[in-house]
């Protein structure tokens, strides 16, 4: 019998995103056991020295990598890229976005950081890249969902976008 795909709903309120590589949302990522197998591999090195340099804590199923300076210890600081980007943790993959239970429903749909912070929003109208859909479901069976992010931190995004957006026409003119 094969596995179910699962079905999200989309929700981004008329708030679209492209990645700006500026490395403000790397900070220690929330990792699997499978991540930490898969880092292991591509830097070559045990498992259990994994745990030793880069974790903070793992309790055998998932864990936290260590920051540095506040960001993630893989996080290049002059590039701004990260340091095992092929092998990056799920949840690095997934972001901006997070699988939430709205109205009933798994809805793939903005994390409330990146509402709130990211540099990489805008007004707008967008689709969610298939990929995004695997890594949800990933997520999903690893982690679980999030609580739903309140209606009233998309207005709040929102009206920062547009104030942005207006103080960027402004140095424009």
């Amino acid at each position: 019998m094969k596995n179910k795909k699962i079905k999200f709903d989309v929700y981004l309120n008329g708030i679209a995103h492209h990645c700006i590589k500026c490395g403000f949302c790397c900070d220690a990522p929330t990792v699997t056991k499978k991540d930490l197998a898969r880092i292991a591999g591509y830097l070559k090195i045990p498992f259990d020295e994994v745990l030793k340099r880069y974790v903070k804590f793992f309790n055998g199923h998932i864990g936290e990598l260590k920051e540095v300076g506040g960001k993630c210890i893989f996080l290049d600081k002059k590039t701004k890229k990260c340091k095992i980007y092929k092998v990056r943790p799920l949840i690095c993959r997934l972001r901006p976005y997070s699988v939430q239970l709205r109205n009933g429903k798994l809805t793939l749909t903005y994390d409330i950081w990146f509402l709130r912070h990211c540099r990489g929003l805008y007004l707008g109208e967008s689709k969610v890249d298939e990929e995004y859909f695997k890594y949800a479901e990933l997520l999903l069976k690893y982690l679980g969902f999030e609580e739903s992010v309140d209606e009233e931190e998309f207005k709040k995004a929102k009206e920062r976008l547009l104030e942005e957006s207006l103080k960027y026409r402004k140095k424009s003119d």
